[in-house]
């Protein structure tokens, strides 16, 4: 199975970590206030209390009012949700979930440019452990 990860977030508790990602830390009430919905102040509440008791958020209590800040970049949480999907449907395995998403979408030249030079990195990497692995004296001499 794949390593540890957090408990899986809802649609809801995501939106509330989206406005967190781009308008930073901020009280329940700018919270509220930056959703694009009409929330009520309980159910914000409840959500930031949710995400915290996952480990999603972080809460300074040290003020008047609680400022809550993601403690989990979308980088984490994309990475989480991209390992789930590669247990669940390609037994673990990362390639085959990337070669079927980049089959179906469409990337611009500059997209195209930064996988290249992403895949060309890693095929470095993969390279110089094959060296390295190659270099090691075997335990049967």
């Amino acid at each position: 199975m794949s390593e540890s990860i957090r408990p899986p977030v809802s649609e809801a508790e995501r939106e509330i970590l989206q406005v967190l990602w781009d308008q930073g830390p901020g009280t329940v009430r700018e919270v509220q206030d930056r959703l694009a919905a009409d929330w009520q102040r309980s159910t914000v509440i409840t959500l930031l209390q949710r995400l915290e008791t996952k480990g999603y958020v972080d809460s300074d209590k040290s003020g008047h009012a609680f400022v809550f800040r993601a403690i989990v970049s979308r980088d984490e949480l994309v990475h989480q949700k991209m390992r789930e999907l590669a247990d669940d449907f390609c037994g673990g395995r990362a390639a085959p979930l990337l070669l079927s998403f980049a089959q179906r979408q469409r990337f611009s030249a500059e997209e195209v440019a930064e996988l290249r030079q992403l895949i060309d990195g890693l095929a470095a990497k993969a390279d110089q452990r094959a060296g390295k692995a190659k270099d090691q004296p075997r335990g049967d001499a």
